[in-house]
C-alpha cells in the first residue's frame, strides 16, 4: 500500500498542525491488496495479525504508483476486464489500529466501500495465497459477495505498470519494514503511537556475532520477550535476526533453538549479500542470513 511519511496536515484554529484522519472503519472489514498482505508489515504497524478472510476483487486494476514501489487500485472504466485481484479482509481491526492504517496510506487514496467475493474453503495460508497472482480457477461458483472498505487511488495519471510483488516488494521488504518502524515511532501522533508500541508495533533488530553461542542469544531474547513493554498475551513481537558470513551458522542455530524451545516462531527466512568496505582495501561481498521471528504467545507475561 502507500508509503509512510505522506500524511497530510490540517491546521486547527490555533494554527497547530494535526494529522488528517479518514472516517473510522467501525465494524466494516478492510480489504488490503499490497504490502499489508505480508504479516511482518502488519506486525510492525499494529503489533499483531488481525483475523482475515481470503477475497477476490473484480472490476479494478492494481498498478504501481509512479516513482514508488507500492500499488494502488482503480476501478476500470473503459470496458476492459482485468484479472481479479487477490487480497484479504482484515475483519477485527479496533479503532486505533484502523486509524494507524489510515494515516499510513497516502492522501491520494480514498477509503471507500467496495464489493468483494469471499473465497470459501481455502486449503492454504490466506496471506500466502493472496500474495500470488490470480489464476483461472479463482472465479469459481459459490463465491460469497461481501462489502468492505478499501483504499482506492484517485489520481490515474500517477499510476504506472502492473504491480508485481516479486519485483516491487519482496526484494525491498526489510527497508520497507524499517520505513514502517520509523512511521510508528516518529510520525504517528502520541494518541496512536502509545497503544501501537504497547501492542508490539515497531521492529526490533539483532545482528549476531560468531563469537557468541546460540544458547546465550536465546537466553537474551527470551528475557527481552518476557519483559517486552508489558504486552498482553494476544500481542506479537517481531524481531529480525541477521548474521553475516561466519555468523550465519549461529543465526540458523538460534532460530531453530528459539522455535524448538517455544520462545519464538520463525516467520520468514531470506538471504542476500552485503558489500563491506574496509579502509585501504577493496570492498568485499559477504552473504547474509535474515530470519524474522515472532514471539510465541505463551511467552507473553
Amino acid at each position: 500500500m502507500g508509503e509512510a511519511g505522506a500524511v497530510a496536515a490540517m491546521s486547527d484554529s490555533d494554527g497547530d498542525a494535526s494529522p488528517m484522519r479518514r472516517q473510522p472503519s467501525g465494524a466494516t472489514p478492510v480489504f488490503v491488496y499490497g504490502s499489508l498482505l505480508w504479516k511482518p508489515v502488519l506486525q510492525t504497524l499494529i503489533g499483531r495479525i488481525p483475523r482475515v478472510k481470503p477475497v477476490l476483487l473484480t472490476g479494478y486494476e492494481r498498478s504501481r504508483v509512479k516513482g514508488a514501489r507500492f500499488p494502488a487500485i482503480m476501478e476500470v472504466s473503459n470496458g476492459a476486464a482485468p484479472a481479479a485481484i487477490r487480497g484479504v479482509l482484515l475483519e477485527d481491526l479496533n479503532t486505533w489500529e484502523a486509524a494507524v492504517l489510515d494515516l499510513f496510506e497516502d492522501d491520494e487514496y480514498e477509503k471507500r466501500e467496495i464489493s468483494a467475493h469471499v473465497v470459501p474453503s481455502l486449503q492454504e495460508d490466506t496471506f500466502s495465497w493472496a500474495q500470488q497472482g490470480f489464476c483461472d480457477g479463482d472465479l469459481q461458483n459459490g463465491l460469497q459477495q461481501t462489502s468492505a472498505l478499501a483504499y482506492v487511488w484517485t489520481v490515474e495519471t500517477m499510476l504506472d505498470i502492473i504491480w508485481q510483488p516479486s519485483r516491487d516488494f519482496v526484494p525491498h521488504e526489510y527497508e520497507y519494514l524499517v520505513m514502517c518502524d520509523t512511521f510508528v515511532r516518529e510520525e504517528l501522533p502520541g494518541d496512536l503511537r502509545e497503544p501501537a508500541l504497547a501492542a508490539g508495533a515497531g521492529l526490533a533488530a539483532l545482528r549476531l556475532s560468531s563469537r557468541r553461542s546460540a544458547k546465550s542469544y536465546a537466553e537474551e531474547i527470551a528475557g527481552l520477550f518476557a519483559e517486552d513493554r508489558g504486552k498482553g498475551p494476544t500481542s506479537d513481537a517481531l524481531m529480525r535476526l541477521s548474521g553475516l558470513g561466519s555468523a550465519i551458522a549461529v543465526t540458523s542455530e538460534l532460530a531453530l533453538r528459539l522455535e524448538a524451545e517455544g520462545i519464538a516462531r520463525i516467520e520468514r527466512i531470506s538471504t542476500d549479500c552485503v558489500e563491506l568496505e574496509s579502509q585501504g582495501s577493496k570492498a568485499r561481498t559477504v552473504p547474509q542470513l535474515l530470519v524474522y521471528i515472532v514471539r510465541q504467545r505463551s511467552q507473553a507475561p
